[in-house]
């Protein structure tokens, strides 16, 4: 028996301690609360929408009240659009993804590739040029870049959902130009994707090629082209060895790992095109390529403020009546600051080399050779970095790269006669250099941090082999057109006949 008084509450009478412990009313109880917290939870939803709808109503109105002005100040033929359409993309764009790093660099330099106008009208077909290039004639690679240009600007402002590219009239396409595209198109299909992914209305409904029959043009798409890198499909030519392209990123936690198989795939590949003309390396000339290699690709990730670095690499063997031969290609570039930009910063660590860069350049102006059309600072303070021993980092050793590149690069054509094919074209914003072994690298002596004499590689492009000496605007020039970043693109022609094996 229970010791309670009779009007005690139900749960005292019934022994319990507490009115969870009586199902019934614990249910009753919950039941209240969760009802209690739905109706809280709805109201707070529909709170937010009516201040959701109050804000775009204003926004609907701002919008109306400017496109009014705009028609009634310029006679502009601009109409507001209905309401519920605006409201729809006003919300899509809420959710759309961001787009990536890449693209957003290369929005943000409007003289990115080319300076371009009237492409707001542009119905989104794009022939590529005779000679698709970057690194050829100055007509051809001026049509290259603004092909890429009003190929890029199409594709950021998403305004024509269809895009065809044309390859009717292209005869020739280099690497440089080739994969510069298909990293553009590739980083907006990924874009359109991410959109799809996030429910969102996609820019692109469509990219195809058109017009691309000529045997030599199907090699280039098929084997490192857009069919290869952006669809993954790949065919085999016999004339064709292939260097897929390579792509470097800071963020990725394997990056060292990832960069010396890069490089060694890259030397791999070079010496399977040798053997293919009956050519080898020695030991210490594999050895010394390899290091080249390695100091470039490092040039090309920490020189650039953005996180990639791209290579790519293509061989063709060509035979006929008059003679055999093999072209090797070879592009290793970024986006990203300029190698004039990485100096100007004021963050450059190398400060002394800054200097000399300074004093150089109020000697160019005494004598007025940057009055010029062809030639400006940012081109001789360029031409300046390539030299043996500079540097924009602190530890002077780094500073051999390219001088030791082209020299390296140019060591494997096996004699030293020049021809029409072989050329290697450094790209830094304006600046354009072209090495085709028309002027000899130097050896000079000059005393290095502890006043010690020691010798250095010189790359003057000039008769006199002095850096303070104009060069010849022919191979060192101040281009119309930016590349946004820096591009080495290494072309070697490779006969049977030169037997004569290359040395470190």
């Amino acid at each position: 028996m229970l010791n309670a008084h009779p009007n005690a509450p139900l749960f005292v009478l019934l022994g319990m301690r507490s009115i969870d412990s009586v199902p019934a009313l614990k249910n009753n109880r919950t039941r209240q609360r969760y009802q209690s917290e739905k109706a809280r939870r709805i109201h707070q939803k529909k709170v937010l929408r009516a201040r959701r709808e109050r804000a775009y109503r204003e926004l609907y109105a701002t919008l109306c009240q400017n496109i009014a002005q705009r028609r009634r100040a310029r006679g502009s033929r601009a109409v507001a659009p209905e309401y519920f359409a605006f409201r729809k993309s006003f919300r899509q764009a809420a959710r759309r993804p961001s787009f990536s790093e890449t693209i957003r660099y290369l929005a943000s330099r409007t003289d990115a590739f080319a300076e371009l106008k009237g492409i707001d009208a542009y119905d989104g077909t794009f022939t590529v040029p005779r000679i698709f290039s970057l690194t050829d004639s100055p007509k051809a690679y001026t049509e290259s870049f603004d092909f890429l240009k009003r190929l890029f600007v199409v594709l950021h402002r998403g305004k024509s959902p269809e895009l065809v590219i044309d390859y009717q009239h292209c005869e020739r396409i280099d690497v440089d130009a080739s994969v510069c595209m298909d990293i553009i198109l590739a980083e907006f299909i990924k874009y359109n994707r991410q959109c799809r992914s996030a429910g969102v209305d996609q820019p692109y409904r469509k990219i195809a090629p058109i017009n691309f029959q000529r045997p030599e043009i199907q090699k280039v798409l098929f084997s490192i082209g857009a069919f290869s890198t952006l669809n993954g499909i790949s065919l085999a030519f016999p004339d064709v060895i292939p260097h897929y392209l390579q792509i470097g990123d800071k963020r990725n936690k394997n990056l060292l790992h990832d960069r010396e198989v890069h490089i060694t795939e890259t030397v791999d590949y070079i010496v399977e095109c040798l053997n293919r003309m009956e050519r080898e390396l020695t030991d210490e000339a594999h050895t010394d390529l390899y290091d080249v290699l390695g100091e470039i690709t490092i040039n090309a990730e920490e020189h650039s403020n953005t996180k990639c670095r791209y290579s790519i690499g293509y061989f063709q063997y060509r035979s006929d009546d008059e003679e055999t031969y093999g072209v090797v290609h070879l592009v290793i570039f970024n986006f990203g600051n300029t190698i004039y930009e990485k100096f100007k910063s004021p963050d450059c660590q190398n400060q002394e080399v800054v200097r000399q860069m300074q004093q150089l350049s109020e000697e160019y102006t005494r004598k007025g050779w940057f009055k010029k059309a062809r030639f400006e600072e940012e081109t001789l303070w360029t031409l300046y970095a390539l030299q043996e021993g500079v540097t924009s980092y602190r530890d002077w050793k780094r500073g051999n790269g390219s001088i030791r590149f082209i020299e390296s690069f140019f060591n494997l054509k096996g004699d030293k006669a020049l021809d029409d094919r072989s050329k290697l074209t450094i790209f830094s914003g304006h600046a354009r250099i072209v090495f085709d072994g028309s002027y000899a690298i130097h050896t000079r002596e000059r005393l290095n941090s502890k006043g010690k004499p020691m010798k250095h590689k010189l790359m003057p492009f000039n008769k006199s082999g002095d850096i303070r000496e104009l060069p010849d605007e022919k191979f060192v020039s101040f281009a119309p057109n930016y590349f946004p970043g820096t591009m080495i693109s290494a072309k070697i022609c490779i006969k049977p006949a030169n037997t004569q094996t290359p040395s470190a």
